[in-house]
């Protein structure tokens, strides 16, 4: 038991970010927009955590989760018809396509730059997670029903990335996360459908 305190004392701070990480995305999946200031706190302790870790594509995804941040939560709030609250809704492919080309093309770069000039753990695999996070936080940020595709592909990725550095909370947080967007994908599913019988 005692080894066992240590060992959580130890990764207080990721502790903490892994249940308000939890909780945040339960949240996201429920659309309720109490996710942005839960997932605020989330980020700022997870920019320590990763800054610790040396995975510094995940520490520049964390500082531009704080900029999408306010803008999602006063999207969700205010970016409908009238300024309502925003409805669910589906990505055109033409929107699409260019941001998934625009993901790979400067993951590749931002890997090769991190690999060449830092000593980044993981580069290319980091640099992936921070251009899909990026996607899928701006496509969450909008209520595109195809965030969840996104980060299911995402969090597959950080929980083997977070797994191979030792960081156990957040590699639990991100396998719970792969089981979250599989019920927020569904979820959401259900209430679009909704959506387009009442229009």
């Amino acid at each position: 038991m005692y080894i066992v305190y240590n060992w959580i004392a130890d990764h207080f701070i990721e502790f903490i970010a892994f249940l308000l990480g939890i909780w945040g995305v339960w949240l996201e999946a429920k659309q309720n927009a109490l996710c942005w200031p839960v997932g605020l706190l989330n980020i700022v302790l997870s920019l320590i955590v990763f800054f610790g870790s040396r995975l510094y594509a995940d520490v520049l995804l964390q500082i531009f989760y704080i900029i999408i941040t306010f803008y999602g939560w006063y999207y969700w709030l205010h970016g409908g018809e009238n300024k309502t609250k925003v409805k669910i809704s589906k990505i055109r492919i033409k929107e699409f396509l260019p941001l998934i080309i625009l993901a790979l093309l400067s993951g590749w770069l931002i890997g090769f730059l991190f690999s060449k000039y830092t000593n980044a753990a993981l580069p290319y695999w980091d640099a992936f997670s921070f251009t899909g996070g990026i996607i899928g936080t701006y496509m969450l940020a909008k209520k595109y029903i195809e965030n969840w595709m996104i980060w299911i592909i995402i969090n597959l990725l950080c929980t083997g990335i977070y797994l191979y550095k030792e960081l156990y909370f957040f590699t639990i947080q991100y396998f719970v996360f792969i089981i979250l967007a599989v019920y927020g994908y569904y979820s959401w599913k259900k209430d679009l459908k909704k959506i387009k019988v009442t229009n």
